[in-house]
């Protein structure tokens, strides 16, 4: 009888693991060093979209505003990468072009997942990507706590 108590207890254990993806999913308020706040949206078919000094970015459809690019539709895409310490996270910028995505650029990211509410992510904005958490690059971190 504990043997099957024990299997039931385990195999229950192993189909109601969360991966780290699955804990991304939702709404998340974005707060950087200085306080200033913003908004990031991870869907679970790979789709982010997030606030920008109060413009809001539909990762499914945006469409370009200013710059060589004016007027051209795009994406934004996440991928993690669980089996490396930190996290590594790509944001993927897309446009649309004949009605398939071409990849534009990343930005690389790490991710530290506090709990399944809070969230810490380094994105690089010089393409390349930090190996940790520390004080020279605080100002590329923000933490993000989930919208409840």
């Amino acid at each position: 009888m504990k043997k099957i108590l024990v299997l039931f207890l385990f195999l229950t254990g192993i189909s109601y693991s969360q991966t780290k993806k699955d804990i991304l999913i939702g709404n998340w308020q974005a707060t950087d060093k200085s306080g200033v706040k913003n908004k990031m949206v991870f869907s679970n078919d790979g789709f982010v979209s997030m606030s920008i000094n109060g413009e809001f970015i539909d990762g499914k459809n945006f469409v370009v505003k200013g710059g060589k690019n004016d007027g051209q539709k795009g994406t934004l895409k996440y991928e993690i990468d669980e089996s490396t310490i930190p996290i590594k996270m790509d944001i993927i910028a897309s446009s649309l072009e004949k009605g398939k995505a071409v990849e534009k650029g990343r930005l690389l990211a790490i991710v530290d997942f506090i709990n399944n509410d809070e969230i810490k992510i380094n994105l690089s904005l010089n393409q390349t990507r930090a190996t940790e958490f520390n004080e020279t690059n605080e100002d590329s971190t923000v933490l993000l706590q989930r919208d409840k």
